[in-house]
């Protein structure tokens, strides 16, 4: 990292970054062709957990490809007494991983259980079954493993 002073080591400060985080993007690559696209998302145990319609370039590419970016941030602009003096106050973590449709409805289940919980409120949460889970046909979960990290923040 160019601004070693800027980066975030403490994993512990990056998780509770992707578990704040509201929105994320998530990249892809197939096709020798880059794609980046926001998404909702739920962080769980080291995991990015988020849902998508059942086609799409997102699926196809992960199909073609696993391996993924996935990145999370959040901040303000800090305007300065004059021009070229402004600054940013920020945070933003960068995960790499591997990235894997769920096919299996129990999976889908958790996934998008998550998600409720995370999005939801306790009432609207609590009416997501498994047999609704089982009935859907137009919905994918997708289940990304995270193997590294990168944090970066900037407090003034």
């Amino acid at each position: 990292m160019r601004k070693s002073e800027k980066e975030i080591k403490d994993k512990c400060e990056m998780e509770r970054i992707l578990r704040e985080a509201k929105f994320g993007r998530l990249g892809t690559c197939a096709y020798n062709q880059p794609y980046v696209v926001p998404v909702c998302f739920v962080y769980h145990d080291g995991k990015v957990y988020l849902h998508c319609a059942n086609e799409g370039r997102k699926l196809e590419n992960i199909s073609k490809n696993p391996h993924v970016c996935f990145e999370v941030d959040s901040g303000e602009i800090v305007e300065g007494p004059e021009a070229c003096k402004f600054s940013t106050i920020y945070e933003s973590v960068i995960a790499f991983g591997e990235a894997r449709i769920q096919d299996k409805p129990e999976e889908m289940f958790q996934a998008l259980k998550l998600l409720m919980d995370k999005y939801a409120s306790k009432e609207v949460a609590s009416t997501l079954t498994m047999d609704r889970v089982v009935k859907l046909r137009n919905l994918s979960t997708v289940e990304i493993t995270i193997k590294e990290m990168t944090g970066k923040k900037n407090e003034k």
